[in-house]
C-alpha cells in the first residue's frame, strides 16, 4: 500500500528533550506516526497520592468495530486516582445494547506507564479486560470476559496510525510547565476482526473496520471537548474515514484517511479545527459537525448512546458518547464535492480532574 501524508511533520522519538538543566517537553505538533518513548517518569513526581501522577495524569485505550449491524466498544483509562474499563455491544437492527463498566481507586501502580505498546488488564469480580499489542506492533488485541459475553477485538495498523502532541501553556516561576502536554495516537479505518459470544449466540466479523484512540498527558484540571471518529465511504468508491475533536488539542489530531477503492493508496490528511454547531442537550438529537475551511461537513443522527456521570468530590466527569450514522460532504483538493456516508461514534466530555 502506498501511504501519502498530507499536513504531518515526521515523529519525534521521544516525548522530552534536555534542554540545560531542564527535561522539557518537544515542540506541539502533528506527525505521520506515533511517538516511540512515551516515559513520563520526568514529570510524574514520586507517585504519592498528591504526585503530579495521580492528581495530573490521564492515560487510555480505547477501541471500537463499526459495521452494518454491529457497534462494538472497548476502553481501561487510568486517571491517577482512579481507574475505570467499560465494553458496549450494539446491535443496530434490534437497538438492544449489552453493557459492562467498573471503576476502581489507585486501580493502577505507581509506576504504571500508559503506552500502547503494553499489556492493560483490569479485573473487577467476574469482569475483566485486557488490551495488548498484536505481534511486530502490527496492531492491538481488545478482550472482555464475563460469563454472558465474551468480546475479542483486533485493530490492525498498516503504518497509518497518526499522532499529535500539544504543549500545556501553564508554567511554573521555573519555567516549567505545571502540566507539560496531552499526546493522542489515533488511527482510524482500521482493518478489523471481530468475535462475539452473547449467552448462546456467537458472532464472528473478519472484515471489518474499525477505531483506535491511545492518549497520554495532563490535560487542564478542568476539561471540555467534542470528538467524532467514524468510519465511511465516499460516492465514487473511494473510503474516507475520519477523527475530529474540538475544545482540546488545539485541532492538532483532525485528520481524514481517504483509500483508493482497491486498497493500494491511502492519503491522510490534516484538517484544521473541528466546529461542532448547536450541541444537541439530548443524546437522541441530530448533530451537525463541520471543519474550519468548511472542506468537511457532516450530520451525525444517534441510534444508542453509552453515558456516564461520576463525581467523586476530587475528581468529576460527564460523559456521553452516541454512536450511530454520519452523512455529509467532503471536498477534494479540485474543488469537486463527493457524498460521504459512514458509521461510528461522537463523543461530548466534561471532567474536573
Amino acid at each position: 500500500m502506498h501511504i501519502q501524508h498530507h499536513g504531518f511533520s515526521a515523529a519525534p522519538t521521544s516525548l522530552h528533550t534536555q534542554q540545560n538543566e531542564f527535561t522539557r517537553v518537544v515542540p506541539a505538533g502533528r506527525f505521520d506516526a506515533p511517538i516511540a518513548d512515551l516515559s513520563t517518569i520526568h514529570w510524574d513526581g514520586n507517585g504519592g497520592l498528591l504526585s503530579r501522577r495521580r492528581l495530573q495524569r490521564k492515560g487510555w485505550l480505547y477501541g471500537a468495530v463499526f459495521s452494518e449491524r454491529w457497534i462494538v466498544g472497548c476502553a481501561i483509562a487510568d486517571a491517577g486516582l482512579l481507574g475505570s474499563a467499560f465494553v458496549y455491544v450494539f446491535d443496530r437492527q434490534s437497538r438492544h445494547m449489552i453493557e459492562y463498566n467498573t471503576l476502581r481507586p489507585l486501580a493502577f501502580a505507581a509506576d504504571f506507564q500508559p503506552s500502547p505498546d503494553g499489556v492493560w488488564s483490569f479485573t473487577q469480580g467476574k469482569k475483566s479486560w485486557r488490551i495488548e499489542p498484536l505481534s511486530h506492533h502490527s496492531g492491538w488485541l481488545f478482550q472482555f470476559n464475563h460469563a454472558d459475553l465474551n468480546v475479542s477485538l483486533e485493530l490492525h495498523d498498516h503504518h497509518t496510525s497518526i499522532s499529535a502532541l500539544n504543549n500545556a501553556p501553564s508554567a511554573s516561576s521555573r519555567g516549567q510547565a505545571t502540566r507539560p502536554f496531552h499526546y493522542t495516537h489515533k488511527l482510524t479505518g482500521a482493518a478489523a476482526k471481530l468475535h462475539l459470544r452473547m449467552g448462546s449466540e456467537t458472532h464472528e466479523l473478519t472484515n471489518a473496520r474499525g477505531v483506535f484512540d491511545f492518549t497520554l498527558g495532563y490535560p487542564p484540571r478542568a476539561t471540555l471537548w467534542q470528538w467524532a471518529s467514524w468510519i465511511g465511504e465516499l460516492d465514487d468508491g473511494r473510503r474516507l474515514s475520519g477523527n475530529l475533536v474540538a475544545q482540546t488539542m488545539n485541532g492538532l489530531e483532525n485528520a481524514v484517511w481517504i483509500s483508493a477503492a482497491d486498497g493500494t493508496k491511502t492519503d491522510i490528511i490534516a484538517l484544521p479545527q473541528a466546529i461542532f454547531d448547536d450541541l444537541p442537550t439530548d443524546a437522541a438529537h441530530t448533530w451537525h459537525i463541520r471543519t474550519a475551511d468548511d472542506r468537511l461537513r457532516m450530520q451525525f443522527t444517534p441510534e444508542g448512546a453509552r453515558s456516564e456521570c461520576i463525581n467523586l468530590g476530587v475528581l468529576a466527569s460527564d460523559f456521553t458518547q452516541p454512536f450511530g450514522s454520519f452523512r455529509g460532504i467532503w471536498r477534494d483538493n479540485d474543488g469537486s464535492e463527493h457524498a460521504l456516508t459512514g458509521i461510528g461514534v461522537v463523543e461530548r466530555h466534561r471532567a474536573v480532574w
